[in-house]
């Protein structure tokens, strides 16, 4: 592929951003290194960026904008050149959070909301006034805000615009995008909690989370967020991989979904519960487990209790299972488990590992797999480095018209 100049200019323009980002306080020849520029290239852009706002140039001794000696500058994201706001939305609950332009946590505030239980309208107005409210305790205007970023349990279309579907509402096709552009006049985009939790794993740690790796959340659903060849992997239509609701055994036990036989039906909160219960597979799947239920019964598990490690173990082979299936397809590669349900982990992992020595990717058995048992900050971290980079990408844009304007 071959790339125009003002196409080279803006993606060299992002990697500095992305590059002093990551830095925190960078000197130019610390870029030109890591981005393989010129340092003439990086000394051109990086004075547009200060120009505009972007970049702020500090003394290494002083901390103030220097009159000479280059090799002692270093470059740091302006905090204050924009704000993003940050919407988390669990089953009960939605987190509001707003970081500044170099990635710093400003403010977060959580507050329980039933969403199955109100109407769009309700809904709609309600997320409104939690981020308006938020901006206002915190100082941060409309002319500050660059952009909206929310992460969501459920399936988002592939613009990212409307969440299709969720265990959090009855409710289907929510323009949420189109209600907080139109009230706060910010880019908003919506993404998959689990994709974030894929994204944020590759931000902290990108040669462990690199190029092939599964995120998987373990929680009253259970999700997966896939890296392939160093990208994303989502639907064509929407978000999602929808690793939970893969098939583990036909006409096996009820899913929340409404169909049978899903890992999920197997390996997801309500699952475990409606297994440890004793209760038949078809019964109808609780719309809420609480986590300490889930840990009450773990720790039967290790106290003994034969149902309590059968309960575990099922839910074992059908993350195995779906492994299997994923690996025979792409090869193995590392999994992360994430969510209160990693903290069983466990009591999982005898079974899935010997439903992978037994199966066609037999060599799997032996993939590494990591635990984050508390999913929420990765859920912040993907959603903030998504809506920077939105950000991001739309002052390049901007910028760029005004060029060709004139």
């Amino acid at each position: 592929m071959v790339l125009r100049s003002d196409d080279m200019r803006r993606r060299n323009r992002l990697r500095i951003i992305q590059i002093v980002r990551r830095g925190g306080t960078v000197s130019r020849g610390e870029i030109a290194q890591a981005a393989a520029l010129s340092p003439a290239t990086v000394s051109t852009i990086s004075a547009e960026l200060i120009a505009e706002g972007v970049l702020v140039a500090r003394s290494a001794e002083t901390g103030a904008l220097p009159g000479r000696g280059r090799p002692s500058v270093g470059l740091s994201l302006n905090p204050r050149f924009r704000h993003a706001v940050l919407l988390i939305l669990k089953i009960g609950e939605v987190h509001v959070a707003i970081v500044d332009y170099a990635g710093s946590l400003i403010a977060r505030q959580p507050f329980d909301l039933d969403m199955a239980g109100v109407s769009m309208e309700e809904f709609r107005r309600t997320l409104i006034t939690e981020i308006r409210q938020t901006l206002e305790a915190n100082g941060i205007s409309a002319a500050q805000l660059g952009g909206i970023s929310i992460g969501v349990q459920g399936t988002t279309d592939s613009a990212g615009l409307r969440l299709l579907r969720s265990p959090m509402t009855p409710h289907t096709n929510i323009p949420m995008a189109d209600w907080l552009e139109e009230e706060f006049g910010a880019p908003t985009r919506l993404a998959n909690d689990c994709d974030l939790i894929a994204r944020a794993l590759n931000w902290r740690d990108p040669e462990r989370y690199c190029d092939n790796f599964a995120a998987i959340l373990l929680a009253h659903g259970v999700g997966m967020g896939l890296f392939l060849r160093g990208r994303i992997i989502n639907g064509t239509q929407s978000s999602g991989t929808e690793f939970g609701h893969m098939l583990h055994q036909a006409g096996g036990a009820l899913c929340r979904c409404g169909a049978r036989g899903c890992i999920e039906a197997a390996a997801g909160d309500y699952a475990i519960l409606r297994h440890f219960r004793g209760d038949p597979p078809d019964l109808k799947p609780d719309r809420h487990v609480e986590p300490s239920e889930i840990v009450w019964i773990a720790d039967a598990a290790r106290n003994g209790d034969p149902l309590a490690i059968d309960s575990f173990a099922a839910a074992g082979r059908a993350l195995g299972s779906g492994l299997a299936g994923l690996f025979a397809l792409v090869d193995p590669f590392r999994v992360a488990f994430a969510g209160h349900g990693a903290a069983a982990f466990d009591l999982m992992e005898p079974a899935l590992r010997e439903v992978l020595r037994n199966s066609n990717a037999a060599a799997a058995q032996e993939i590494p797999i990591d635990l984050f048992v508390d999913d929420m900050p990765l859920i912040l971290d993907g959603c903030g480095i998504g809506a920077l980079a939105e950000i991001d990408a739309t002052q390049a844009d901007r910028v760029w018209e005004t060029m060709r304007n004139g």
